[in-house]
């Protein structure tokens, strides 16, 4: 298995990260030492190297995306620039930073030279660009890791299973379009997918509406406007605004299930 499998299939447990923090947070400590009493350029860029992979052992992973953006950079040399993006863009996608983890395949390609090298980063890509529904980028970076099998009838077989999984990928809803659709009581959250839901709103809209009208027509003034139009204007309002939670909630499932599988297939065919 890759090593990017290795922290994607099995995170460091919080049990495990308990039972040795101590030691950890006492040799992250000792290397911040050394980071300021480095004399160069490339002593402070190991011994931080070294603070991003006790980070790591932690998995405090935004802690090792912050550590390395404290690398000097242009004090890497040619062969550690492939390595220090690499870190970035895996320890980025664990943070579930998943623009941040793409920022850093875009970065590697301009600044590493290995095509090689870059081998490595399509998993994360494509990974990481499904998190934030870019099919596109998704596929095509999928693809180069299907490219990589060297048998041939497992290849075949891992790019046909990838066509189905993309072609079912899911479309997502716009929450802004659903509060514009709750213009009509209801219809928002059908949008969204909970036809109960905006089927009870229709219905206590509908009511609180035909109730105020009716208290209009018979005179009833006040009860009329606090009741029926005080109550209205509450339940309409809250609807809108519950039409776009329930799509944000809607996209935020369907990416969770369809990411899920996506992430099973490409690991799998890492093994």
């Amino acid at each position: 298995m890759c090593a990017a499998c290795i922290f994607l299939c099995a995170p460091f447990s919080s049990s495990a990260q308990e039972a040795v923090a101590t030691t950890y947070d006492a040799e992250a400590l000792r290397l911040e030492r050394a980071v300021y009493g480095s004399s160069t350029p490339a002593e402070y860029n190991r011994a931080l190297l070294a603070k991003v992979g006790v980070r790591k052992q932690q998995g405090l992973w935004a802690e090792a995306v912050a550590e390395l953006g404290r690398v000097r950079t242009f004090a890497l040399a040619a062969d550690q620039l492939s390595d220090y993006y690499w870190q970035r863009a895996l320890c980025s996608y664990l943070a579930a930073d998943f623009e941040g983890a793409l920022a850093a395949v875009d970065e590697a390609r301009f600044a590493v030279t290995d095509s090689d090298a870059l081998e490595q980063f399509y998993l994360v890509e494509a990974l990481a660009a499904g998190e934030v529904g870019d099919w596109t980028r998704s596929k095509e970076a999928a693809q180069k890791v299907v490219a990589q099998i060297d048998n041939s009838t497992e290849r075949e077989l891992a790019a046909k299973r990838l066509v189905e999984i993309y072609n079912d990928a899911p479309r997502l809803r716009s929450p802004q379009v659903a509060w514009w659709l709750s213009l009509v009581p209801g219809v928002g959250q059908m949008y969204a997918g909970e036809l109960w839901s905006g089927l009870v709103s229709l219905a206590v809209n509908g009511g609180l509406a035909a109730f105020g009208v009716s208290e209009f027509m018979a005179g009833q003034w006040l009860s009329g406007w606090l009741v029926g139009g005080g109550l209205l204007s509450n339940t309409y309002f809250v609807g809108q605004e519950r039409a776009k939670l329930l799509t944000t909630r809607r996209n935020q499932r369907v990416l969770r299930e369809y990411n899920d599988l996506l992430r099973s297939e490409l690991l799998r065919q890492q093994k």
